[in-house]
């Protein structure tokens, strides 16, 4: 597993408990970083993202609803930005 610091450019600004979502394909997701140093990602960037990785369009929709959306709930580092 890569650090956070091979990550993203913005690596050395970010939180410890910054959530990173490995991947180059996921790279392009990240709009940037708060001011307390969690990433940014836009969610339809992300769907993308993982469909470049392989998965469906739904299975990427399922995937982020089951794995990465629900760490928002516990404080997990990083914000996520939905488009109207």
């Amino acid at each position: 597993m890569s650090t956070r610091f091979e990550l993203h450019p913005a690596a050395p600004e970010l939180d410890e408990e910054a959530v990173v979502l490995e991947g180059k394909e996921l790279d392009s997701a990240i709009l940037g970083s708060t001011e307390d140093g969690k990433l940014i990602y836009d969610y339809d960037l992300l769907v993308e993202g993982f469909v470049e990785q392989g998965m469906s369009h739904d299975e990427a929709i399922e995937w982020i609803s089951y794995n990465v959306e629900p760490l928002m709930g516990y404080g997990a580092g990083f914000v996520m930005c939905y488009r109207k």
